[in-house]
């Protein structure tokens, strides 16, 4: 057995695969033993949305967890399901007819929400008269029976969802936060190119940043400190995160007493520069995209957290002096392509890369990660699973991000599933 050979068994023996029914492929990746993946996926098929015998409608989610996974866990396992009984309800509501894409699009929105509201609702009435509460009081609280609530609300995650209809013309993407959702198309001559669906909601992105220094006085000196959110974290938007949504009473209080994966810098920015809150919103973006034109160019659906940008950049792996500058979503759209330009991919990761390196029926999410973290350099695959090499906060190199990835194809018909 080759080294590259060697490599490629060793990483897809770390990679926490799946495939589903639909052929939709997954993977989730973190090779630090000593790091919790706080990621979390989602990936359901609907046989009950519409007329009896219909094709299943399939829901699929990827969510980024950070401060720990307490509200990735919590959002991946309780929310599809109020999307779920509220779809049924609009469409059950709008027969004969089909309702219109947009009351789609505001379900999704008003669902996220809506979600993340009662997180917080459950702090502020678990925590009544916070100010009047003595210390033994406040640690009552914490340690009591709602300590799973508070939890979850001073952990975060990032949110990116897809819904797509039975008959695969309609799609439906809404999210919170810089997880990415992104429709690979195909070009004449077997190559594919990417297309992101949805704003990455960060400090990176101009209209982002913008949006968050102005909502605040401007004598709010640390609103963008070191180009992250109060010092502390670089999305915009999530579930949960209620540190910086709620008074910073709060987390002086209540919030620094829990146990989390938190820096020190998110604990200084949320209980020093914390005035007039909230800094993150929930507010998320939503989007319908009529499929029916695009059947032709066999267009494939990718969600994925942001270790996969992470990853394409380099800053954190094997590109430290010269980050790449390509459009990730740009990047992965091309990787699902039968033929890939070696010129292009070797500009952007300074390695090679494969086509279905791991066989006509393997894991897509697999081979795509693979080709991402090392591609045909056995070295580099093998750095990347090596814990003695791995940095645990991305303060020193090399540092690989959780990382997740659901691939779905869009053009096949998808099966019903017994209920």
């Amino acid at each position: 057995m080759d080294d590259l050979t060697k490599a490629r068994k060793a990483f897809t023996g770390v990679c926490i695969q799946q495939t589903f029914p639909g052929d939709i492929h997954t993977v989730t990746f973190q090779s630090k033993p000593t790091r919790t993946n706080e990621d979390r996926y989602v990936v359901e098929h609907w046989d009950d949305i519409g007329e009896p015998a219909s094709p299943s409608w399939i829901f699929l989610a990827v969510l980024d967890g950070h401060g720990g996974p307490q509200t990735s866990e919590y959002t991946a396992s309780h929310l599809p399901s109020l999307i779920h009984a509220a779809l049924r309800s609009l469409v059950g509501a709008a027969k004969p007819e089909t309702p219109d894409p947009k009351s789609i699009s505001d379900l999704l929105s008003s669902q996220i929400k809506l979600f993340d509201h009662e997180i917080g609702k459950v702090v502020k009435r678990v925590c009544r008269n916070i100010r009047n509460l003595d210390d033994s009081q406040v640690q009552g609280i914490v340690e009591g029976p709602h300590r799973d609530a508070l939890l979850r609300a001073n952990s975060g995650t990032t949110l990116t969802m897809a819904l797509i209809d039975g008959e695969r013309t309609n799609l439906w993407v809404a999210g919170v936060g810089d997880s990415s959702v992104v429709l690979s198309k195909a070009l004449p001559g077997g190559h594919r190119t990417g297309e992101r669906l949805l704003t990455l909601h960060n400090v990176s992105t101009p209209s982002e940043y913008a949006r968050v220094a102005l909502a605040h006085p401007s004598y709010e000196a640390n609103i963008l400190k070191n180009d992250r959110v109060l010092g502390g974290v670089t999305v915009t938007r999530a579930i949960g995160d209620f540190a910086f949504k709620l008074p910073r009473i709060y987390s002086r209080r209540v919030f620094t007493k829990l146990p989390s994966t938190w820096s020190d810098r998110v604990h200084e920015g949320v209980t020093q520069y914390n005035f007039t809150p909230p800094y993150i919103t929930a507010a998320s973006e939503a989007r319908h995209i009529n499929l029916k034109g695009i059947r032709d160019q066999h267009p494939i659906l990718l969600l994925y957290s942001d270790g996969v940008n992470g990853a394409i950049d380099g800053y954190f792996l094997f590109r430290q002096q010269n980050p790449c500058k390509a459009d990730p979503a740009n990047v992965v759209g091309a990787l699902l392509g039968d033929m890939l330009d070696p010129v292009f991919m070797r500009a952007v990761f300074q390695h090679g890369v494969e086509s279905k390196w791991i066989g006509e029926n393997g894991n897509r999410a697999v081979e795509l990660l693979g080709n991402i973290l090392g591609g045909t350099d056995a070295s580099r695959l093998t750095q990347v699973l090596d814990p003695a090499l791995l940095s645990d906060d991305g303060e020193r190199d090399l540092y690989v991000d959780d990382t997740t990835i659901v691939i779905c194809p869009l053009v096949c018909p998808v099966p019903m599933v017994p209920s």
